[in-house]
């Protein structure tokens, strides 16, 4: 029979550590539940310390129930804390198909990488091309920034996109080129800004239902509001026949977003707008990947700045409102195939 397994730090401090929000102690009491469940999580702390109370109210809300033990090293298997090794590593090493991670000569270094492949993990699957090389880098850079705080929640990166957005719609309403300009730079913003509180929740394993529908509610709200603020924006400059066209586009968009959140709702429970993609993927559609990227949030947010900033913002909202139509047609098609298929 295998010895007891645990885990060491060098230190009490290095334990309460904040590994991207989260203290390594409770990452790594989430790991060991996952691979031993059962087994008390065993600490040794190489300055005889105690756990700090963050890090032990940390530990039960990601391991509920999970016994803490601060042991001595004699007797039981130690695998370096600081390492932070995962549940399949944890569970290796328990079965003596591997052997235990080595120890840092510089546990705060390895923390500090560890830290950095979290935020780095945080990506989404499908994010588009501007969401790749420009909007997530910089929203991780302020995520990795924001998880040093200890009170950090995702719900404070959501608020930070509904101020983003409100700032977007006061500068659109005062009437100016100069207001369209900066509005638009700010919608760019809020997109960034967006996926903050996705990345925070997923480093702190913070996701709900509840949090993913607030932000995708805001989401929609930022939307429609630079679409029918810039149409505002150019009725207050006398431009009658772009003024429509953007609060056409918005009221198009509106529609359908309200379709594919009730949609998502009523299936899911919670509300997103992606059901349109969904639907097309698991069709196997050839069209899905095409739909997709010319749908993103993230490409026609840095369209439409590019265009407001070339002075050709009411040429690109024509555009925008043709596609958008299609989008609409194609929403309500996807829909109906899909209700049609559940009878």
């Amino acid at each position: 029979m295998s010895s007891p397994l645990g885990y060491r730090f060098s230190s009490s401090r290095t334990a309460d550590r904040l590994v991207a929000g989260v203290p390594a102690a409770a990452r790594l009491a989430k790991a060991h539940v996952a691979a031993l469940p059962g087994t008390p999580l065993r600490l040794v702390l190489g300055d005889s310390g105690a756990l700090a109370p963050l890090t032990r109210a940390e530990i039960m809300r990601l391991a509920p129930g999970l016994p803490v033990e601060l042991s001595a090293a004699a007797d039981i298997t130690l695998l370096p804390g600081e390492a932070l090794p995962d549940a399949a590593t944890i569970l290796a090493v328990q079965a003596g198909l591997a052997a235990a991670p080595e120890q840092s000569d510089d546990p705060e270094m390895a923390l500090r990488r560890a830290a950095k492949t979290i935020v780095r993990g945080t990506a989404k699957p499908g994010d588009g091309m501007i969401s790749r090389h420009c909007n997530r880098p910089l929203s991780q850079a302020a995520s990795a920034a924001l998880l040093r705080l200890g009170w950090i929640r995702p719900g404070h990166a959501t608020l930070l996109t509904f101020l983003t957005a409100l700032a977007m719609v006061a500068s659109l309403l005062t009437g100016t080129p100069g207001g369209l300009v900066v509005g638009a730079l700010l919608f760019q913003i809020a997109s960034v800004v967006d996926g903050i509180d996705g990345e925070i929740a997923r480093a702190t394993f913070r996701s709900s239902k509840r949090g993913a529908s607030l932000d995708s509610i805001i989401d929609a709200f930022t939307n429609v509001a630079f679409l029918a603020g810039a149409g505002c924006n150019f009725w207050m400059q006398g431009q009658a026949e772009d003024a429509l066209v953007g609060m056409a586009a918005g009221a198009v968009m509106a529609t359908g977003l309200a379709l594919l959140g009730t949609s998502a709702f009523r299936r899911e429970g919670i509300v997103h707008f992606d059901g349109a993609k969904r639907i097309q993927e698991e069709a196997g559609s050839p069209n899905a990947r095409l739909l997709k990227d010319l749908t993103s949030r993230d490409f026609y947010c840095f369209a439409l700045l590019v265009a407001a900033l070339a002075g050709v913002l009411d040429v690109a909202l024509k555009v925008f409102l043709a596609a958008v139509v299609v989008w609409l047609v194609a929403i309500i098609s996807l829909l109906s195939a899909q209700a049609r298929g559940q009878q």
